[in-house]
């Protein structure tokens, strides 16, 4: 399974109304929606909104048994009218042309963890926050080790705060670095308010970490501000 959380700009000019108006096209053509998506074998997206200081960015959080460029491939070729639509939308709303060669490279998931413990789906948030300048191999090791060398710890950590999935993807594009967040639980934005406030030893150390990776003004001591969720698919039931 390939997860990724990717970022999408809003184009000059364009409005909240003109990004929701996405999200509103396939909700009305939901039937074939559903169609392009088991043809892409894309079993979970969820779209979120966060105001940020370069502009409103819409975060994209996909779980597919494709990669990202295979997914975007097929939706490219695609004969159904919803897909030949929705590649015209996002060009124009996000100034994101996938029928195009992308500059930079493809986003990167770099830290992943779903608790096997959980079965069925919760609820999710995700965010994005600007990387400092060629922190993308030291963001890679500090994943590594914190997902990976110390999964127990890891695991022991999230689970406290109701969580059952987190995602690390990395995305460089002509606007910078950025680091975008997928977090999955019985409430993510509670567990994320938590996790800011934790004294917990290992949650000490993964924030300061984060202080080598992100700029001064990127404080995951505070809560992330408020994000909008836009888009909701999922093949499997999600729990409340």
């Amino acid at each position: 399974m390939y997860r990724l959380a990717a970022p999408f700009p809003t184009a000059p000019g364009k409005t909240e109304t003109d990004i929701k108006s996405i999200p509103e096209y396939l909700r009305g053509n939901l039937s074939q929606y559903k169609e392009s998506r088991k043809r892409l074998r894309i079993t979970m997206e969820r779209v979120y909104l966060q105001p940020t200081p370069m502009g409103s960015i819409v975060i994209s959080y996909l779980e597919a048994e494709r990669s990202f460029g295979e997914s975007v491939q097929g939706l490219v070729t695609s004969d159904l009218e919803v897909d030949r639509r929705f590649l015209e939308m996002v060009a124009e709303v996000h100034g994101v042309d996938f029928r195009q060669a992308p500059p930079g490279e493809p986003p990167e998931t770099i830290g992943e963890w779903v608790d096997p413990q959980v079965t069925g789906r919760r609820r999710g948030l995700a965010f994005i926050a600007p990387a400092l300048p060629g922190k993308k191999e030291a963001g890679t090791v500090f994943c590594r080790e914190a997902f990976v060398e110390r999964q127990g710890e890891f695991a022991e950590s999230r689970r406290a705060l109701g969580e059952n999935v987190e995602i690390v993807t990395f995305n460089s594009n002509p606007m910078g670095d950025f680091v975008c967040v997928y977090l999955e639980g019985n409430d993510p934005v509670e567990a994320n308010r938590r996790f800011a406030a934790s004294t917990r030893p290992f949650d000490v150390w993964f924030k300061d970490r984060l202080k080598e990776l992100f700029p001064p003004e990127i404080d995951f001591s505070r809560p992330v501000p408020p994000v909008e969720q836009i888009w909701d698919y999922s093949t499997e039931p999600v729990t409340t």
